[in-house]
Order: structure tokens, then sequence, then C-alpha cells
């Protein structure tokens, strides 16, 4: 039998990720963790996680990665207008362009993880505890415009170019290096190995802001047998758009159709709204297609659902408002504002709004992400495949890991 935990990116909602691991774990540390595990495949928020529990740290330490406002606003550090170049220190008027400096985040890397700041990715399993383990940190090689995972471990001696050491920090500073809105430049980063550069963007520039299905690949290129294989997918929320903001979006491309040339107010607001979807569909990606192709990949043509989801678990709330509007006005009102934060939330009460997340899905007042969806006509989600609720799937968890003792 072999376990597979594979952490999505999401910034600082990767909180909700630490939450879970603390509510199955309770405030045990890192090392115990991963010493739970014979595969882990991080990106981006995912990844800067596993850098605590790599370090060591209890699951209340690593909390305050994302709810501490120091070690918050050291991550997300804003540049100094002297620091933007053009026309970013415009841009940034209007909320467009990148506002953090990726120099300053690897400085606070850093400094947090000081005690493992050394640490190649080869050597990570057995300062772990854990040599069987393997480690893979999902990035994107701006220069050769591809997916490039890092890896503690080699498939292939007779392929050099299957593996290349890295250090831990670095590779972790490249994966969580978000760009377009977020960070300034690609992250800068050498390989120990073969002494090569490679500048690197956050790993769902790849598709990969949900590493479960390349995790998947790595197993069978492991030659893991499938049906002993049971992987644990903890994601930072993934996010329906309201009806509301359907509907102005619609009206908005209406209106630039008809007058192209006379409603410039309008026009730059479709466009920049335009260019920010894009981005944002790139880092957030459709929510079910890694789930998805992973589990039919696993499955292949087994439909009996009920008993895949035994060695099948994803976790993540799904946000959701319009299958709320019967609900009180306190919860419709909280549903708006979380619906409308961004991956970089900073402020202190954007950190509460993603623990009262947290603590509504632990509730069942959230709706689980499913594996498969849909919709039917009065646009109400229809859950096809996965666990409804936050305590179908933590139930299934503690049952593989029942059978992994045993």
């Amino acid at each position: 039998m072999k376990k597979l935990l594979s952490l999505d990116g999401g910034g600082s909602w990767a909180l909700i990720q630490i939450l879970t691991l603390r509510e199955k774990y309770g405030n045990k540390n890192g090392h115990a963790i991963l010493r739970d595990f014979d595969m882990v495949i991080a990106n981006s928020g995912g990844s800067i996680v596993l850098a605590g529990l790599v370090a060591n740290w209890t699951l209340d330490e690593c909390l305050t990665l994302f709810d501490k406002e120091e070690t918050r606003r050291s991550i997300f550090s804003k540049n100094k207008w002297r620091k933007k170049y053009f026309p970013t220190g415009i841009t940034n008027l209007f909320n467009f362009g990148p506002k953090y400096s990726t120099t300053q985040k690897y400085a606070a890397f850093q400094k947090l993880f000081k005690s493992i700041v050394k640490l190649e990715l080869k050597d990570v399993p057995v300062y772990v505890g854990n040599e069987d383990l393997k480690i893979i940190i999902c990035t994107f090689d701006s220069l050769n415009k591809r997916a490039k995972f890092f890896k503690s471990y080699s498939i292939s001696q007779k392929d050099p170019e299957d593996f290349d050491s890295m250090g831990l920090i670095k590779a972790i500073h490249g994966s969580s290096n978000a760009p377009v809105n977020y960070f300034d430049f690609p992250a800068r980063v050498k390989a120990k190995q073969s002494e090569k550069f490679y500048y690197l963007w956050d790993g769902a520039l790849g598709g990969f802001n949900n590493p479960v299905a390349a995790g998947l690949i790595e197993a069978i290129k492991l030659n893991y047998d499938l049906s002993q294989l049971y992987i644990i997918s903890l994601g930072t929320a993934n996010k329906i758009p309201p009806m509301e903001d359907r509907k102005n979006y619609y009206k908005l491309i209406r209106s630039v159709q008809k007058n192209r040339k006379f409603n410039l107010r309008n026009n730059l607001k479709f466009y920049f709204s335009n260019v920010l979807n894009m981005a944002q569909t790139i880092l957030y990606e459709p929510p079910d297609w890694s789930n998805y192709v992973a589990y039919i990949t696993k499955y292949k043509n087994n439909t009996n659902h009920t008993e895949n989801l035994k060695s099948f678990i994803r976790l993540s709330p799904l946000l959701y408002c319009d299958d709320y509007s019967d609900k009180d006005k306190n919860y419709t009102d909280f549903m708006l504002k979380i619906l409308d934060l961004d991956m970089d939330a900073v402020k202190q009460k954007d950190i509460e709004l993603i623990k009262q997340c947290f603590e509504y899905w632990k509730e069942s007042k959230l709706y689980n992400q499913p594996i498969k969806s849909d919709f039917n006509k009065e646009h109400k989600v229809q859950l096809e495949i996965g666990h409804k609720y936050f305590k179908d799937g933590l139930s299934a968890w503690n049952k593989v890991d029942a059978l992994y003792i045993a």
C-alpha cells in the first residue's frame, strides 16, 4: 500500500490545508506527518506548507505562515515605487500588474526556514526520517515555457536530465512565484548538480495548481500498484462565480460589442477584466480537471464510485453563493465577501474570513469540492463523483489510515 499527498496552490488560502491537517493530526510535528506518506507533490501555497512540515514545525507553528500578519507581509512584500518597473507603477493605481517583490519573498523564506535553507531536495527523505519518501515540487520554466518538476529522486540513472538536484527552499521559491498580478520577476535559482540557472514562475502556469494528476503519473512511472495507491488531495477552496457577477460580465460584453469605439470606460473595464480573468484561470484552473483525470486514470472504467472513494479523497471547500440564497443574511454576506477575496489575502480581516470558511466547511454548511460535477438548468450544482461534505472525506481518510497502519 502507498499513500500520496497532493497540496494545491492558492496563496494565503493554503491556510485551509494546514487547518485540515490539524483536524486530522492534531498538533503533530511535520516529520511525523511526512512519515505517514510515500509521496508528496506540492505547488505554490501548498509547497510553503510543505516547507513548514520539512522544517518539523508543529501544525500550530505552520499556521503562523498565514495567520501571523508579519509573516504574511514578509512573503507578500509590496514593492516600493522606486523598485517598480514601468508601467507597473502606473497600472498598480488601477489594481493591475505585479505588486510584490520576488527578491524579498526569497529573503523572507531564508529567514523563516533558516534551519533547512541549505537542505537539498534529494536529502529531504533522510532528513524527515522516511527514506522511501518521494517529494515533487511543481514550477514553470519561463525560459523554455514548460512545466518543470523538481524531485527528491531519480527514476532513471541512465538519463541525467531526469534529475537535477535543487535546494528545497529554492524550488519552493519558484513554485510560489505567481505572475501577472502578484510577483514582479521570475525566481532565479541555480541547480546544484548541473549548475544550470532556472527562471521560475508558479507551477500553475504549466497547469499544475492542483498537482494530483502529475503525482499519479509519477506513481505510475515508479511502478506503484494503482490498486494499492491511496490518494489524499488537499485544496485551498474552489470558487463558482455568483449569478450577479455572471450577469454583469455578460452585460459588459454586450455593451462593448455594440459601442466598440464610443464607450472608453466600459472598453477599458472589459479589457482589464479579460486579462485578469485569463490570469486567474491559469492560476486557479478549472476546479475539476486534475482530480477527474487522476480519478479516471486510476480507476479506468470502474464506476463503483462508493468503493473508489475509499481510496481517492479530495478535500477542498466549494464556494458557491447561489445555492445558499435561502440562508440568513449574515451567511450570504459572508459568501459574497469570501468569493471576492483574492489569493494574496494579507489583511487580518481577510484571514479571518478564510478561517470562517474552514469552519463552515467543517460544519457541512459548505459543500466539499466534487471530483466531477455539473449544473442543472437553474444553475444548481449537481455533485456526481466525490465526498459531498468535509466529514465524509475525513472519515474516508481515517479508514485509509487504519488500513495503512494495519
